[in-house]
């Protein structure tokens, strides 16, 4: 490789790619702009995350999620008003309209899932000292937490079954939609 090719590499892994969310479909999305260089995406417009339709906003963490996953940072405008926002900490904020970041990530925080062949492995350290959190995949809930689809409705089944991953913070709800919020480790791009 050439002393330029590198440096045009270099360069083109700091750009962020400005992008319409409504254009952004899934994980995959995410995955052909690391492929072709980027560093993050630069999200157009200003969400006002309390007046989001549940669908829309359970994508929009899903986007976050998605994105850390695959490496891409991502910068966003938006408010956040009432929303219980302290599970998101490991996701990218988004600067509000006074310039501030919504919440703050402290360095080293992550909430990340492995998949095991029966069972899903959760580390956090989202709240200081690293905590493991095993699920048995066969458990309605952990079908949310291994979910890759954004705006996932909600079944009656899962619904009952959700309890326990809101107690540890490890979904983000909004009427009958939910997310899965831990991070997930596996596609790596290069």
């Amino acid at each position: 490789m050439t002393k330029q090719t590198a440096e045009r590499r270099s360069n083109r892994r700091r750009l962020f790619a400005p992008v319409n969310f409504h254009s952004m479909q899934s994980r995959e999305s995410l995955v052909a702009l690391t492929r072709s260089g980027y560093a993050g995406v630069r999200l157009v417009g200003h969400f006002a995350m309390p007046e989001m339709g549940d669908r829309e906003l359970v994508s929009l963490i899903a986007l976050l999620r998605d994105a850390r996953g695959v490496g891409l940072r991502v910068s966003w405008s938006g408010d956040c008003g009432a929303l219980e926002v302290g599970c998101l900490r490991h996701l990218d904020p988004p600067r509000q309209s006074d310039g501030t970041f919504a919440w703050s990530a402290q360095q080293g925080e992550s909430l990340v899932v492995r998949r095991g062949p029966t069972f899903l492995a959760v580390e956090d350290t989202r709240y200081g000292e690293r905590r493991r959190i095993d699920i048995d995949r066969s458990e309605p809930a952990a079908a949310v937490l291994d979910e890759s689809r954004w705006g996932h409705t909600i079944t009656p089944v899962e619904a009952a079954s959700l309890h326990a991953l809101e107690l540890h913070d490890l979904v983000f709800r909004s009427g009958d939609h939910c997310v899965g919020i831990a991070v997930r480790q596996g596609v790596w791009c290069v």
